[in-house]
């Protein structure tokens, strides 16, 4: 008798072995493109960035940035010639970066580049500002000094002009640099000279005063030429507690004794 469930299995098992499965093909994997900086690691970001510029400094003069000009204005460089080469120069299997990634380092670089010249400059000006201050106020305070010595000598000797005002209406003249001229250095025709400005502040009484005690001054050796420029007065902040005959507007005795005395300078 046959066996019913032999002859199936023998039939089936033949028939298995003749069809059997292919292997399934595998996809094709293809390498991730990093398109935004941010997406960069640490080290990789800072290899890029190496060889990126190296490769920029590299390249022509007139395919570089104008760092006196916006990105924005340049970007048409950008994109057509300096984005397209950089990508030709650099290994995209070690750096698989898109355009974008080029792009936003020359952005970033330019931006900071920039930043950084503008700030070079600014203090620059102020480094030669902060000087013209320190020189001014130096030429001030020995005009100061010199000023405040004459005044001694001339109290020696009984001037009559002097003998006319207090100890006390000389004293801040004396100690306070603000009651005299600012002067600045200037240029012109190549040669360099002083300009003495007026304080608006100031009344005509205190300026003739000071051109009295100049006039009574030792003169010393002049090196540059100093110009008295009194179309041109400087705002600056009245000293405290200022007498009122060195106020603009004063009226009173002390401006016609300072007039007379001025004057026969004047008229000599």
């Amino acid at each position: 008798m046959a066996c019913e469930g032999f002859s199936g299995s023998s039939s089936d098992s033949s028939s298995r072995s003749g069809k059997r499965k292919k292997p399934k093909k595998s996809a094709t994997i293809t390498p991730k493109r990093y398109q935004r900086v941010s997406e960069l690691s640490k080290n990789m970001k800072e290899a890029l960035r190496r060889d990126l510029f190296w490769n920029l400094a590299r390249m022509p003069e007139d395919a570089q940035l104008d760092i006196e000009q916006t990105f924005e204005s340049q970007k048409d460089k950008v994109t057509k010639t300096i984005v397209p080469t950089l990508m030709k120069t650099l290994d995209l299997v070690t750096y698989p970066i898109g355009e974008g990634v080029i792009y936003d380092m020359m952005h970033r670089r330019h931006r900071h580049q920039r930043e950084h010249a503008r700030n070079k400059k600014k203090s620059q000006i102020e480094r030669k500002r902060e000087a013209e201050r320190k020189h001014n106020n130096s030429r001030r305070l020995e005009k100061r000094k010199k000023r405040t010595r004459t005044i001694s000598k001339l109290r020696e000797i009984n001037d009559p002009l002097i003998e006319k005002f207090k100890e006390e209406e000389l004293l801040p003249i004396t100690t306070n640099s603000g009651y005299h001229s600012p002067e600045y250095s200037e240029e012109e025709n190549e040669i360099n000279k002083i300009v003495v400005r007026n304080l608006r502040w100031r009344s005509s009484t205190l300026r003739r005063f000071l051109f009295y005690l100049d006039q009574n001054t030792t003169k010393g050796i002049t090196k540059r030429t100093r110009v008295y420029d009194s179309s041109q007065s400087v705002d600056e902040v009245m000293p405290l507690d200022a007498p009122d005959w060195t106020k603009s507007g004063y009226d009173g005795p002390l401006k016609i004794l300072t007039t007379k005395a001025v004057n026969k300078y004047i008229s000599k």
